[in-house]
């Protein structure tokens, strides 16, 4: 499978962020959208070209990565949903009761989001969380996500415009 990078933005509010990264495909019509995901995630272009800038710049400086170990990961650890309930679970982070002055900078985040990302009717988002594991899980990175207060991803696959865009969020 062939990805090639179309666009990377990187949008912070204080101590939180998205990390975009768009890439298109070249697939066949018979690979379903489960197979492209594996295929990106185990590939330098999520382990590489996913990264921010200034890791990129500085490999060497100790800035935080993926909370995630993508090795352990399998596709079975994401949520598949519309754009409704990726919508509905970004919705549900930000109503959670445990925010403080904080919360306005996650909304800043979705605003952001919901502006930029395209929401065709047809797209599948995968959705992971480090919330949803044990800390001593092998699929968690022990450093990384003990640190990050949230930390998820939200991939979006586009089978019309053959685009795949990671989000990368983070509050560290």
């Amino acid at each position: 499978m062939i990805f090639s990078k179309r666009r990377h933005i990187e949008f912070d509010k204080n101590y939180q962020g998205i990390n975009l990264t768009e890439f298109s495909f070249e697939t066949e019509n018979k690979t379903s959208n489960d197979q492209i995901l594996n295929s990106f995630l185990k590939s330098n272009y999520y382990s590489y070209d996913c990264l921010r800038d200034c890791i990129k710049k500085e490999p060497n400086k100790g800035y935080l990565r993926s909370a995630l170990n993508v090795e352990k990961i399998e596709i079975s650890d994401f949520r598949k949903c519309d754009k409704g309930n990726a919508i509905k679970f970004l919705e549900d982070y930000y109503n959670e009761p445990d925010w403080g002055a904080d919360k306005q900078d996650f909304k800043t985040l979705i605003d952001f989001f919901v502006e930029i990302i395209d929401y065709s009717d047809n797209n599948d988002f995968y959705i992971i969380s480090k919330d949803w594991f044990e800390n001593s899980d092998e699929r968690l990175i022990e450093f990384e996500s003990s640190i990050y207060t949230y930390y998820f991803l939200i991939i979006i696959i586009n089978r019309n415009s053959n685009s795949l865009t990671l989000t990368e969020w983070t509050y560290d």
